[in-house]
């Protein structure tokens, strides 16, 4: 039997407790024995592998082998509707802050989170994740390097992390954290408007002529601070400092990153990945003034010091 009838049997096996450690190996064997295995029927061995898991009552692992299902398949509407009622959660009508840092940073995303709480405004801090965490009860660690050039990797996991685990029907707002909370109430209304509004927003970068420099010198591999940004200028994109994700626009970037993981691949600015997959996906950008509509003010003196 070819490798693919072997591969097509598989699929029509269900599973139950008493297979799922053959089939599991099964899974294996096939992959080790058949060093080239095409994507159609490569999706199904990381499928079989997720109802494996599944079954075994492992959410994590299960979940993970879905999304790369997912990402050889992109196509197969089934596979992503599976996902999205996996993480359902109760719809919530909330939105939620993410203080992006890393942990050399941490007094600023300290300080910035003293400022959430005094306006009673729900956030999360995140960092990658290998580093020390930051000790604060609502700081969360992604699978991702905690350098510059991982910063996209990182936006997209916390998102991903939110989506999967907070609420998939809550709104973000994300946030650097070099910016000062000045206007808590201003804050307050731009989101409730913003959420209700489900849009992708913030303020527009317009120029063709974006440096394509901005990360030389702040990256851990010095290649990259000798290498040009090389990605083309679509539309205008939020810029990074701070800008909101509704939970429509919040799902759209989720699932075109899970089915499409090469939109990562030489991006070295978060904003405009998603900002690009906002375009992708035919979500507009609502343009603002400034971060001053979201409450905010872009605090230079703490980086300073914190550097």
């Amino acid at each position: 039997m070819s490798f693919i009838n072997q591969i097509m049997a598989l699929q029509e096996i269900a599973v139950t407790p008493d297979n799922a450690a053959a089939m599991m190996t099964v899974c294996a064997n096939l992959e080790q024995e058949n060093p080239y295995i095409p994507s159609d029927f490569k999706w199904i061995l990381d499928y079989k592998r997720f109802e494996i898991e599944r079954l075994r009552g492992a959410a994590g692992p299960a979940l993970g082998y879905l999304k790369a299902a997912i990402a050889l398949a992109p196509y197969r509407e089934n596979l992503q509707q599976l996902y999205k009622g996996l993480v359902a959660k109760t719809p919530a009508k909330a939105s939620l802050a993410l203080i992006i840092s890393c942990r050399r940073y941490q007094d600023n995303a300290l300080r910035l989170a003293q400022q959430f709480d005094a306006a009673q405004f729900p956030y999360l801090i995140v960092t990658g994740s290998d580093t020390a965490p930051i000790e604060h009860p609502r700081a969360i660690q992604v699978n991702a390097p905690d350098n510059y050039e991982s910063l996209p990797r990182k936006v997209t996991a916390a998102l991903h992390w939110v989506y999967e685990n907070v609420d998939s029907q809550v709104g973000i707002l994300k946030v650097d954290d070099d910016q000062t909370l000045v206007d808590p109430e201003r804050l307050k209304d731009a989101v409730y408007l913003l959420k209700q509004e489900d849009v992708y927003a913030g303020f527009p970068v317009t120029s063709l002529s974006h440096d394509r420099c901005w990360h030389w010198n702040k990256c851990e591999d010095p290649v990259l601070n000798r290498r040009a940004y090389g990605k083309p200028f679509h539309r205008p994109w939020a810029r990074g400092g701070a800008y909101y994700l509704g939970s429509g626009p919040l799902e759209k970037f989720v699932m075109a990153t899970i089915r499409f993981p090469g939109l990562l691949e030489g991006e070295y600015y978060e904003d405009k990945l998603v900002g690009d997959v906002m375009a992708l996906e035919g979500v507009p950008l609502g343009q603002l003034e400034s971060e001053r509509d979201f409450g905010l003010s872009l605090d230079h003196q703490h980086r300073f010091v914190a550097a």
